[in-house]
């Protein structure tokens, strides 16, 4: 199929590359990404929109976050059309934080749940 002269156009625009690099996030993580500075790729009309896309990236992965496991001796109710948050205090790891349930499973014989928390 041949071309179509908007195609062409668009494959003939100039490249701009937008990058943000967090130093003191690679130097804390230095094997993320695989230890590559490949950036990922993205596609857009304008600088503009490239920005705002990436400082959405910059914002969710330069964000440390932990994840926990907790047993409960009970089953832990999830109210249907919520986000399932609770507070999760550790004091031995320093928490004392809302933290967004990833997993639960649950053990109807022995009335227990496992419950993971990321945040």
């Amino acid at each position: 199929m041949p071309a179509l002269p908007s195609d062409i156009a668009a494959a003939l625009r100039q490249q701009l590359v937008v990058s943000s690099q967090d130093t003191a996030i690679k130097t804390r993580f230095p094997s993320a990404r695989d230890g590559i500075d490949a950036p990922a790729e993205g596609f857009f009309d304008s600088a503009a929109d490239a920005g705002t896309a990436l400082a959405q990236r910059v914002a969710l992965l330069g964000t440390v976050r932990r994840r926990f496991v907790v047993r409960v001796a009970d089953l832990v109710d999830v109210t249907p059309g919520t986000v399932p948050t609770h507070r999760v205090i550790d004091a031995e790891q320093g928490l004392d934080a809302v933290m967004l349930m990833s997993r639960i499973e649950v053990d109807l014989e022995n009335e227990q749940s496992k419950v993971e928390y990321f945040g």
